[in-house]
């Protein structure tokens, strides 16, 4: 079939007689509640984590698997001798300095520049041995990053768009997501929307479900139900991969005239509204799951466990657990209220305090700053279960 610059029409499913726009509004009402469960300091390294989670399922979710000691040996510049380690973790660190730059930018996401940035800057901080591409015999060529491909290619079943439609393509992408005057509820429904249609497009010659879901992670931050960046959608589409593959590919497929609801445009309107729902309630189970996880009292009995039982600090082990619980409440503390809030002494109150910080329980910006919660990857398995598949953390 011969395709234009339109061919990834509709861009938008109808919402009348759907559940798209309730399910969009149940989002935005559940991520606001998720954001309030927090307070500042901890709502910020909590964000980290969810960049964490973001990198690791993502990864996951093409067959790369980088452990969270791992990801975090390499934050301190710490990297494995062997080889595909030390690769995975590079991986880990180009992914992270994405999102941290995607996070910092106020261009359109849907801009072309926008997305080419999005795949240089990911692929610029590899080393050669990951920035290549897949021909279809198998061979491993080297990939430009950032650089529309000029190759036809095919994934799976998709034939993507002949590679001379591509600027057009995302042109009118960007026209047609970008337009204003949308309610709140369409753009999150925009969010499972346009994730597929640039899969569809596959502007690059390899790297495009990362692409795609770094940009996806953008929109739902710019549509302000990132809940301050305390859930991750790769988590979710990690967990259930395969029935995301299935869903993305049913979407590919071309209208049927004799399908009911299936629109008059070039694609299949059902299919992707059917890809917009599943996307959705991907995204409200991950805000519930995070919201289950962040109920004070039962993280601050998850932190005590961890304290009493798996930390190893002997009879301070209950002092440092109330310094903890305090900096959970109130987010931070100043350290000259330490005796008080461990109902002891100046002098053990300060003692318990260090021994907070050395076991990295709490830290501070500087010496004398007020201490907060302290999130290594080492607590991460108590304080959060199921954050991280089982063998992930240490």
């Amino acid at each position: 079939m011969y395709l234009t610059e339109t061919a990834l029409e509709p861009a938008f499913p109808a919402q009348e007689g759907s559940v798209l726009e309730d399910l969009a509004c149940a989002v935005i009402e559940h991520a606001a509640r998720l954001k309030g469960k927090v307070r500042g300091p901890l709502l910020e390294d909590l964000a980290e984590v969810t960049r964490w989670m973001h990198c690791y399922y993502s990864n996951l979710i093409e067959g790369q698997q980088t452990r969270v000691p791992d990801i975090e040996a390499a934050l301190r510049h710490d990297f494995s001798s062997e080889p595909e380690k030390r690769d995975l973790q590079q991986l880990a660190i180009a992914h992270l300095a994405c999102q941290r730059w995607a996070a910092g930018s106020d261009g359109s996401p849907f801009a072309p520049g926008f997305l080419c940035e999005l795949h240089r800057r990911f692929y610029s901080e590899l080393p050669a041995s990951l920035c290549v591409a897949t021909t279809r015999a198998g061979a491993k060529v080297p990939l430009e990053p950032g650089v529309l491909r000029a190759i036809e290619v095919k994934v799976g079943a998709h034939v993507a768009p002949p590679y001379e439609l591509v600027p057009g393509l995302l042109r009118h992408f960007c026209q047609r997501y970008e337009s204003p005057g949308r309610s709140r509820a369409a753009a999150i429904v925009a969010v499972g929307a346009s994730h597929h249609r640039l899969a569809w497009i596959h502007p690059f010659r390899d790297g495009n479900g990362r692409v795609v879901r770094l940009f996806s992670d953008s929109l739902i931050r710019r549509a302000g139900v990132d809940s301050g960046g305390l859930w991750s959608l790769s988590r979710g589409l990690a967990f259930r991969r395969e029935e995301y593959y299935e869903r993305l590919a049913n979407a590919d497929r071309e209208r049927s005239p004799s399908l009911a609801g299936d629109g008059n445009a070039h694609l299949s309107e059902r299919a992707l509204r059917e890809f917009c729902e599943f996307m959705l309630q991907v995204m409200l189970d991950q805000i519930a799951f995070m919201e289950r996880l962040l109920e004070l009292d039962t993280l601050a009995d998850r932190m005590e466990h961890y304290v009493r039982l798996e930390a190893g600090l002997g009879e301070a082990g209950a002092r440092v657990f109330l310094l903890l619980r305090e900096a959970l409440y109130r987010g931070e503390f100043p350290r000259g209220e330490a005796g008080r809030i461990a109902g002891s002494g100046e002098r053990t109150g300060r003692a318990a305090l260090a021994t907070a910080v050395e076991a990295g329980l709490l830290k501070s910006s500087t010496p004398k700053s007020p201490v907060r919660l302290a999130l290594p990857a080492k607590v991460l398995g108590t304080y959060f279960p199921q954050l991280f598949p089982p063998g992930q953390l240490p």
